[in-house]
């Protein structure tokens, strides 16, 4: 049977007459498991290792349901999609072997993984496709067992306090449907009936009695000493609690269990009693585990508590590195209080000692002289630094000084010839329109004169003009533009060798047309257009407070 049914297991154990359970570990005990929890992870990953290998060199469907069942059993508290994945491949091979009981037993696997992933409609529809009337004698304890934890989990997670009730009543009837099976191994269904009814002394007393039973390296250990904390719990003993708790988490890591709820606990009842850095390390395991596994309700659990321990840990921190600083402080004082007694000391030796004052006298002088020396090498190095920052600043100029003039003489340059340029097609522009007029297409003459075409081109013509002389000055200022920006608001011109209306504001700024009504007329755009460009990628900038001193900085070629 399944290894959720772990009763079956605690019976055979029962029966077998194992040494009584008696030894109690310590929290340091669990804190070195908690340690070394990865090489029980090895020790389990292993065993999977080990049963894939088989799986693939295994040609009977049987043999392959058997251990894909094997793997579905070792993931269904490690990894929670895993066990899903084995789960439908043992599905897969019982359609194959067409054995309804098997294909059965695969839904159950299903709705199972489902309901640790938090999926409960998924898991109901599973269960409600299952064929009660022809479901083998052997699943049908799995069967209501499976019902039971769905509607359980339900109960905890519902908000609606009439669900709550229809949910809770529909569990207990599943209890009470495998209770009427009449099996001994139901033990911890019975123990669970009187949890529910508050007869806490009797389901506890049940519970200690096969507890006493297990062997301890029995990986059921881990159920039966959790539900026994909870009993505690009930009672409000909470020391018994804790101690079933670290056993409960012990076994839970020996085993390599990442679906668990006793650590957590435990931490939130460390955390409790003032155990801080237990409480933080045990909810970190936690988390982690619950994530690895993927077991959705686990992690909502844990997140649910760990912000209230990590903060309580943050604070404990900092108070600790404060009380640090204080010792250090205080240690500070000491040694410059015991410099100073040296000091004393060898003073009171000097003086009983003439010749060693002469030595020491000696000294000093040499001392004062390389203290003078000292003093002329940092005013030769000031004045050497000095020196240094003047050249920088001349290279500085010198270079600001060649941009300009290399500007200036481009920009004359291209001024010049689009000047010429733009003459000569007024002049063609005038001769056209005369024709117009000459002959007497006064209609096709008002049509022109009202026409911006001309206009349009021109603008795209000097625009273009602007792009590409500016990119001859500044190659590389759409990289270094860019650099100022997130990556994510990064300007791409659309044609390479053209800018975007941003970037032709920014050029602007950067040849040192900074006033917004200067750029709006070279633009044709609004005043306020332009102050709207210019505010929003300066708010967007990496350093918004110096973005166009920087854009001021990018140097041409």
């Amino acid at each position: 049977m399944k290894r959720i049914i772990f009763f079956v297991s605690i019976l055979l154990h029962f029966c077998a007459g194992q040494a009584q359970n008696t030894a109690f570990p310590s929290l340091e005990d669990l804190d070195r498991v908690v340690a070394e929890q990865q090489k029980y992870v090895d020790i389990r990953e292993g065993r999977i290792s080990d049963v894939k290998s088989k799986l693939r060199k295994t040609a009977s469907e049987e043999e392959r349901y058997q251990l894909k069942n094997f793997l579905f059993n070792e993931y269904s508290s490690y990894v929670v999609d895993s066990a899903l994945h084995y789960a439908q491949e043992k599905l897969v091979s019982a359609y194959k072997m067409n054995r309804q009981d098997y294909i059965d037993d695969s839904r159950l696997n299903m709705a199972y993984v489902l309901i640790q992933g938090g999926m409960y409609k998924e898991a109901s529809d599973i269960l409600q496709n299952i064929n009660r009337a022809t479901l083998a004698e052997y699943l049908e304890r799995y069967y209501f067992l499976i019902y039971n934890t769905l509607y359980e989990a339900m109960v905890k997670y519902t908000i609606i306090e009439s669900q709550s009730k229809e949910y809770r009543a529909k569990a207990m009837l599943y209890k009470d449907s495998i209770m009427q099976k009449n099996d001994s191994t139901d033990v911890y269904i019975r123990a669970d009936r009187l949890l529910e009814q508050g007869d806490y002394s009797k389901g506890l007393q049940i519970l200690l009695d096969f507890y006493r039973q297990l062997d301890p390296d029995n990986r059921d250990v881990a159920y039966v000493a959790y539900s026994i904390s909870d009993f505690y719990r009930r009672q409000g003993n909470r020391e018994e609690e804790k101690k079933y708790l670290i056993v409960s988490a012990m076994a839970d890591m020996k085993w390599a269990v990442k679906e668990y709820i006793s650590l957590r606990r435990l931490a939130t009842i460390l955390y409790e009693e003032g155990d801080i850095n237990r409480a933080y390390i045990y909810m970190r395991r936690s988390l982690d585990d619950a994530t690895f596994c993927n077991a959705r309700l686990r992690t909502i659990e844990v997140t649910q508590t760990l912000p209230i321990i990590d903060n309580a840990y943050q604070v404990k921190t900092k108070k600790e590195k404060k009380q640090m600083m204080i010792a250090l402080a205080c240690i500070s004082i000491l040694s410059v209080f015991l410099i100073g007694l040296v000091i004393y000391v060898r003073r009171q030796i000097k003086k009983l000692s003439a010749a060693r004052s002469e030595l020491n006298k000696a000294n000093e002088r040499l001392r004062q002289l390389n203290v003078e020396l000292n003093s002329v090498n940092e005013q030769l190095q000031s004045a050497n630094k000095e020196l240094h920052e003047t050249n920088h600043a001349l290279s500085d100029m010198n270079q600001s000084l060649s941009e300009a003039n290399n500007i200036k003489e481009l920009y004359i340059t291209k001024f010049m010839t689009e000047c010429s340029s733009y003459i000569d097609k007024m002049d063609n522009y005038r001769r056209m329109l005369n024709k117009k007029a000459a002959s007497g297409k006064l209609e096709d003459l008002f049509k022109t004169l009202k026409s911006s075409v001309i206009i349009e081109e021109e603008l795209e013509a000097f625009y273009n003009t602007f792009d590409e002389t500016f990119l001859h000055l500044f190659p590389s200022f759409v990289k270094a533009f860019n650099s100022l920006l997130p990556a994510n608001d990064s300007i791409v011109p659309k044609q390479e060798g053209r800018l975007t209306t941003e970037l032709r504001i920014f050029a602007l700024i950067r040849l040192g047309i900074t006033d917004s009504e200067r750029i709006a007329s070279f633009l044709r755009y609004s005043k306020a257009t332009i102050y709207s460009y210019r505010s929003r990628l300066r708010l967007k900038s990496l350093n918004p407070e110096h973005f166009e001193e920087n854009i001021m900085q990018i140097t041409s070629f």
